[in-house]
């Protein structure tokens, strides 16, 4: 894993509670993300559902918050972008004045560890596929990773809820046939996983993953009995 290479790094996000979401990710799947982004059904700002191969899962900021291990607080938006360039302004001390253009800040130009910080931000959290450009919105993150240590928890940023946003955006653009805009495909199968573990009979991502797309994962495991031998039978 590539934080590993970076102590530094390390040390800021374990001090923030977020290795538990990086260690998570395990690999992700293409298809398996398309077909999640393409059945996501948004009620609110905070909860949606999506059907994939008859799994259900009901996505709340509760459910990203437990399976990311990222802990709930003040909820933001991107588009939130007069805070994004206050927060923007304070992240960088004396001598670390940034060139600024209307895209952003050159992600090369950040002080060290903090230029390796933003990779592991776009690559996990806002899932750009652009990694040469951090934009306001980092900063806001950035901003809080660098200073906001004493922030007590439910005063912090609200990560599961920024993520619930994108999944959502993620899910709106690639149902316009814009395919590029597919993100997240590992926090998509982290919530997969979690909800196969909790069927009645628990169903490995392999299984799951090699089921024909018409078929009723319900049928597949609730209704199922799983088989014993006579002698366990009498036990």
């Amino acid at each position: 894993m590539r934080i590993q290479q970076h102590p530094q790094v390390l040390e800021i996000f374990t001090r923030h509670n977020w290795m538990g979401f990086f260690e998570k990710f395990t690999g992700y799947d293409d298809e398996a993300a398309q077909e999640f982004s393409h059945s996501l059904t948004p009620h609110s700002r905070i909860h949606a559902t999506i059907l994939v191969r008859g799994l259900t899962i009901d996505i709340t900021l509760e459910l990203i918050s437990r399976v990311t291990i990222l802990r709930l607080g003040i909820p933001w938006r991107k588009e939130d972008k007069a805070d994004s360039q206050v927060e923007k302004m304070k992240f960088f001390l004396e001598g670390e004045e940034p060139t600024m253009d209307k895209n952003g800040v050159r992600r090369d130009i950040l002080p060290y560890p903090w230029i390796e910080v933003g990779y592991q931000l776009i690559k996990y959290i806002s899932c750009e596929g652009i990694y040469s450009v951090v934009y306001g919105y980092h900063f806001r993150i950035l901003e809080e990773l660098r200073f906001g240590i004493e922030t007590p928890v439910h005063q912090r940023l609200n990560i599961p809820y920024f993520l619930m946003q994108s999944l959502i955006d993620s899910s709106n653009k690639v149902k316009e046939w814009n395919s590029k805009q597919l993100a997240h495909h590992g926090l998509i199968r982290i919530l997969i996983e979690d909800a196969l573990q909790n069927l009645r009979i628990p169903m490995a991502w392999s299984i799951f993953r090699d089921l024909p797309a018409e078929d009723d994962i319900k049928t597949l495991t609730y209704d199922v009995i799983p088989s014993v031998s006579e002698e366990e039978a009498k036990q």
